[in-house]
């Protein structure tokens, strides 16, 4: 028989057997690490386990694993705008405990396009993913209601939906954005622009502008109406909005908020384009702490969100609920932080 001009047999991939017999366990011990049930494992066998996985290259048969247990081991995530800095940060947060529990993730896109989410969530449910963390549009209360009909827990990220009964994790926006309206009223500013895209359904935005507003109408400040709404996509409109605010508060010791670090950056370099020079003509701050917000001239006051954390959270509360925890539904509020930087300065 001719054996030379055979191909070479394929490398043997290791079982769990194999993993088993050279870390001196057994199959059921390793069927409970990759699962992640480490509790009646100790700290020395965890460790030779690791290293005996990591020693055989062994990769776990998802496919197999999740017909056995009736479960995909996904996660699915559908974000609202992936460009924010708010989302990838999230993401990274909810990756970090996602793959320490051995579970994957299918990450989406919806461009704030409620179209786009529908076909996002129903893409999901064919991938029959265990739970979803979602950043919600404000829509498509129906199939996310028949999502959870199918027992696929959902929660919510940035913004919550009235009436659903998910779980919610989000910034506590009513008091950082208290704060930091506190903050500029102290700092003596006579007219305070608040800039965002549309507010309604959008909860985040909606509460960052009601705190706005409160605590200027508890001061008497005449800015308790300057809230300026726009398309994030419509050009004219955001330009036409900010030059109205621009034109009224002449003369005047201004400053501009943004409801996110997108609309942030948006204002600068709209102001930059009009000349008018951060802070010394107009000052701004806004939402979501940037790796540039430090490093953009004097520095740029920003409301810095737990975005990490968020994810965190929100990937442990999905998995919790994976796992059987049927309590009642829950809202996160986790707490923010207000850095003063340069381009808020106090009124000389």
């Amino acid at each position: 028989m001719d054996t030379m001009n055979q191909p070479p047999k394929p490398p043997h991939k290791a079982t769990i057997a194999d993993v088993a017999k050279a870390a001196g366990v057994s199959k059921t011990t390793i069927s409970r690490y990759l699962s992640g049930d480490y509790k009646s494992i100790s700290e020395t066998t965890l460790t030779r386990i690791k290293q005996t996985v990591s020693e055989l290259r062994y990769r776990p048969n998802r496919l197999a694993r999740g017909l056995r247990a009736d479960r995909s081991y996904s996660i699915g995530m559908i974000f609202a705008d992936i460009s924010n800095p708010y989302s990838t940060s999230v993401l990274r947060g909810a990756e970090d405990v996602c793959t320490k529990q051995g579970y994957s993730m299918i990450v989406c896109n919806t461009d704030n396009d409620p179209g786009k989410e529908k076909n996002y969530i129903a893409m999901m449910q064919a991938h029959r993913i265990d739970g979803l963390i979602i950043h919600p549009t404000g829509y498509n209360q129906d199939i996310l209601k028949e999502m959870a009909e199918d027992q696929i827990p959902i929660v919510f990220i940035d913004r919550s939906i009235p009436g659903l009964g998910f779980d919610t994790v989000a910034t506590d926006n009513i008091n950082a954005m208290s704060e930091a309206t506190r903050f500029f009223l102290g700092q003596g500013y006579q007219r305070i622009g608040f800039f965002s895209q549309p507010i309604e359904h959008v909860s985040s935005r909606y509460e960052r502008a009601q705190a706005f507003t409160e605590v200027l109408g508890a001061a008497g400040h005449p800015s308790v109406n300057d809230i300026y709404e726009f398309e994030i996509r419509n050009q004219e409109q955001f330009e036409a909005k900010l030059d109205q605010f621009l034109i009224e508060t002449a003369g005047k010791f201004r400053m501009l908020f943004a409801v996110n670090a997108v609309t942030q950056l948006k204002l600068i370099n709209a102001l930059q384009k009009r000349g008018l020079r951060i802070p010394e003509d107009i000052g701004i701050a806004g939402f979501d702490d940037s790796d540039w917000a430090p490093v953009i001239g004097a520095g740029l006051t920003t409301v810095a969100q737990p975005t990490y954390e968020i994810g965190q959270k929100a990937m442990e509360r999905v998995l919790e609920r994976i796992a059987g925890d049927k309590t009642p539904e829950s809202h996160f509020a986790l707490s923010a932080n207000l850095i003063i930087r340069g381009s808020t300065p106090l009124k000389s």
